[in-house]
């Protein structure tokens, strides 16, 4: 894909830097996590995960159970918390975006960390507190995107995705991401932390919206 789209910019709801013992606004912790969180006050604050410690992506254990105890403890030496079952699922979906962005120092310009609940409360001008998963959160999130896209443009995706195993939730997110990945391009976009902190390999721990 980038490839054959050589100017294209990715905006992709997914870690890029990750903290370690020695990096990080607090070790193992990002500034960008905690100001996206103050950013959009609770309930919404509860969507921003905190990103997982480096040292992960070197757990091979295949036991979901044992890889789970062995990964909170790593992170508990380092900033002593928990990590999430949840972020136990997409912990392979994260190796693979750094082991990219290790190979490519190209692409390092061209993907970018964006949080859809973070662009959804930039088009909507405030944080929407009902959940996407609610009649009244997902309404008000596709009135958003027919603002910036227009109502045939997301009609027309929502119904591409009929009869397959992708939610509209999930359009949602991702049209929200493309939203943001123009503006990344243009240079109008918003960036937390205002001074950006890098971890171990370089990788810029922001995230842009």
């Amino acid at each position: 894909m980038f490839e054959s789209h050589s100017d294209s910019i990715v905006g992709i709801d997914v870690p890029i830097g990750l903290p370690d013992g020695t990096t990080g606004i607090e070790p193992g912790i990002r500034q960008c996590d905690k100001e996206a969180r103050s950013l959009l006050g609770f309930p919404r604050s509860t969507s921003v995960f905190s990103s997982p410690v480096r040292p992960l992506l070197d757990i091979e254990e295949k036991d979901i159970a044992k890889a789970h105890r062995e990964a909170s403890s790593v992170t508990m030496s380092i900033s002593e918390r928990k990590v999430t079952r949840q972020m136990m699922n997409i912990l392979p979906r994260i190796r693979e975006v750094d082991d990219l962005l290790q190979q490519s120092g190209q692409l390092r310009d061209r993907i970018f960390e964006v949080h859809p609940e973070l662009i959804f409360m930039e088009i909507n001008g405030d944080a929407i507190d009902q959940s996407k998963r609610t009649v009244e959160g997902r309404a008000r999130r596709l009135k958003c995107l027919h603002e910036v896209f227009g109502p045939e443009a997301i009609e027309s995706c929502i119904a591409m995705i009929e009869g397959t195993t992708i939610k509209v939730d999930d359009v949602m997110d991702a049209l929200a991401c493309c939203w943001s990945a123009d503006r990344i391009g243009r240079g109008i976009h918003h960036e937390l932390p205002a001074k950006p902190e890098f971890d171990s390999t370089g990788l810029r721990m922001t995230i842009r919206f």
